[in-house]
């Protein structure tokens, strides 16, 4: 039998970039890999019953000969550049030239044998007719209600990962059944008295569809590349599916597969991997990496104080949750999860209070794969008065009932968003109900936020993040606050009252009480002064800091005090203690018309500010000097600033 490429006849003019493949064309990496994994775990898992999802991504090199058909591909790859710059005036549209340009470059490459291909295996229920069917057609319409996806490893999502555009599929099924197709989206063009579709498929040929099947497959043995792939299949897992990407263009970035495939796979389907429920291989010539639960903790280290999204540029755009909040996933996944009975079914709820970055969270999976943080009735605004925690609230197709079948049904189109508008009115009901529910039992468990403030185990830690250059930081918290008053405004650190200022050696002293025993806490001022400040280290010796005054003040006295008992490592006991400042500055951030003089007192332990505004954002520059114990002990100090209004003058002064 001569394989062949087989275009259906048009029914519409369709260029380079037609909106029917639009939905794939601009995905990003990490929303690729993403929907192929997501398509795997749902197929081993939910459809084919395993204990674990196995998949696959592996590279070899590719050769021109080895593709089916490629010289009929080349043949209506030219026909579809012809007839679409003909119906473009003589030129085609940019975006159509780039994905010429593309293709080109992948038909050189594979020539000059300076192409791989991209081979992603799992051991899922595997393809069948009605599946393949379903897999070159919509995707969607022979899935199960408790998946999410394709059979097997993917739909349309891996095509723009190709530079020729073209896709093999392949499967074999648990009683050794095997079938094979392939796919190629290029342009409508002219062949042999008629208008071809742009997709062209790997078939015998097309039925009428009246039976539900609209092609007739070829026998497997015509496609010796793909074969090789479902051997190996059934000699390790009786039953799977490969999608084979040749002239694959790496991401067109730099990274390797298994930085790109690891961070994904880790961020957004922690639970599964936690839970020996998926195993991810990445292969590339004699080396074999592995990412199971062993390994998952080493990934999600790396980028734990991350808190912002990837950018625009970068091959993880889109890739949710941050760094900080994965790593805090795993950490409450560690935690002994819960069975919670709701109306809907059953959920398993994992709570660690306090969470580690000191804010309320909410994150739901299904099947093992992140959903969404943002969750009607589990929002943080939900819990706001409640102490900081982190859930992570699980949803399984087996056990979860009709709840899974409503959040499944929620998802979006990309499966990282829970939409109800995509539910009828009694389904919004039903939803919406179980979703209380499972809030109140956290409710159960979490202690409310006093009025007066609260007490957690651990220390609230500033971190610069210096990454944007141009001299500038941007200040963000980790760690846990030990004390934090109740306040409903987005403070940085509420000092509240604070300890009373030390006597600098040019003020007369006041009568003071006797020291208190150590270990003690020393009395409270009697003239606290309120501010938000958040301080860094810049350097050896140096600070950078940014406070906000809770008032107008025309003289302040600040102070820099070693902070915590501790350094930054929590390893290191060290008794508090006042800083004596070699170097300070002070500029407006926010109020460039606004000064502030500033004067450091002999002896460096106290800067004397005059004229703070409420309001206003200053930031400071400080050089200090390292107790000389101190700096033998502990290596990276935490400290604090501390405001305070000057001591009332002795009373003689006061008469005259």
């Amino acid at each position: 039998m001569d394989v062949k490429l087989k275009f259906g006849v048009a029914t519409q003019n369709e260029g380079f970039t037609p909106l029917s493949t639009a939905s794939f064309s601009d995905l990003r990496p990490a929303r690729i890999v993403r929907e192929l994994i997501q398509n795997s775990l749902d197929a081993a898992l939910v459809e084919a019953g395993e204990d674990t999802a196995v998949m696959r991504f592996e590279i070899d090199p590719i050769t021109h000969r080895r593709i089916p058909d490629i010289g009929g591909y080349e043949s209506a790859f030219q026909e579809a550049v012809n007839h679409q710059t003909k119906i473009s005036d003589g030129r085609l549209p940019d975006a159509a030239q780039q994905v010429v340009n593309h293709i080109r470059s992948g038909l050189r490459n594979l020539r000059s044998r300076n192409a791989t291909l991209l081979s992603v295996l799992d051991n899922g229920i595997g393809l069948d007719t009605k599946r393949m069917n379903s897999l070159l057609g919509d995707g969607s319409s022979a899935k199960s209600e408790d998946s999410s996806g394709s059979y097997g490893v993917g739909h349309l999502a891996p095509m723009s990962l190709s530079d020729i555009r073209y896709m093999l599929y392949g499967g074999v099924t648990e009683n050794g059944k095997r079938i094979v197709s392939g796919r190629t989206v290029l342009a409508s063009h002219r062949g042999r008295g008629k208008l071809n579709a742009a997709q062209g498929y790997l078939i015998d040929g097309f039925r009428n569809g009246l039976d539900g099947n609209l092609y007739n497959f070829m026998d497997a043995g015509h496609f010796p590349v793909i074969m090789k792939r479902l051997d190996q299949i059934l000699s390790e897992w009786g039953h799977g599916s490969v999608v084979m990407i040749p002239a694959f263009n790496n991401f067109r970035n730099d990274m390797s597969l298994w930085e790109v495939v690891s961070k994904v796979a880790a961020y957004n389907f922690c639970a599964a991997i936690h839970q020996g429920k998926l195993l991810i291989e990445v292969k590339n010539g004699k080396e074999t990496r592995k990412l199971d639960k062993a390994v998952l903790a080493a990934i999600l280290e790396q980028d734990k104080e991350r808190i912002r999204a990837a950018r625009s540029d970068s091959p993880f755009e889109g890739l949710r949750p941050s760094g900080q909040n994965a790593y805090s996933i795993l950490k409450t996944l560690a935690t002994r999860p819960q069975r919670v009975e709701v109306s809907g079914g059953a959920a398993y709820l994992s709570l660690m209070s306090p969470s580690l970055s000191g804010a309320t969270r909410v994150d739901l999976f299904r099947n093992g794969m992140w959903i969404t943080d943002d969750v009607r009735d589990l929002r943080r605004a939900d819990f706001a008065d409640r102490q900081p925690f982190h859930a992570v609230v699980e949803i399984k197709a087996k056990e979860s009932g009709e709840l899974h079948k409503l959040v499944r049904k929620a998802e979006g189109p990309m499966h990282d968003t829970l939409s109800f508008s995509l539910l009828s009115d009694n389904e919004r009901k039903d939803l919406q109900r179980s979703l209380a529910q499972i809030a109140d039992r956290i409710k159960e468990q979490v202690p409310e936020v006093g009025s007066e403030g609260y007490t957690v185990d651990d220390y609230l830690l500033v971190n610069a993040n210096t990454d944007g250059g141009g001299g500038r930081h941007s200040f963000s918290f980790w760690g846990i606050p030990t004390e934090v008053p109740r306040n409903r405004g987005n403070q940085l650190i509420s000092l509240g009252e604070v300890d009373p200022l030390p006597t600098p050696p040019d003020v007369p002293p006041n009568p003071s009480p006797p020291s208190p025993p150590p270990h003690t806490p020393r009395p409270l001022s009697s003239r606290p002064l309120s501010f938000r400040s958040a301080v860094a280290p810049n350097g050896e010796g140096r600070l950078s800091a940014s406070i906000a005054s809770q008032g107008d003040f025309p003289e302040t006295w600040l102070i820099l005090r070693v902070d915590e008992n501790t350094d930054v490592t929590c390893d290191r006991i060290w008794q508090e203690e006042e800083v004596s400042m070699r170097s300070f500055s002070i500029k407006t951030a926010n109020e460039p018309r606004k000064h502030v003089e500033s004067e450091i007192v002999p002896g460096g332990k106290i800067v004397k500010l005059h004229g703070l505004s409420q309001d206003t954002i200053y930031e400071l520059d400080i050089e200090y000097n390292t107790p000389q114990e101190l700096a033998r002990v502990v290596g990276t100090p935490v400290f604090r600033l501390e405001l305070h209004r000057p001591p009332n003058p002795p009373k003689d002064q006061e008469k005259t």
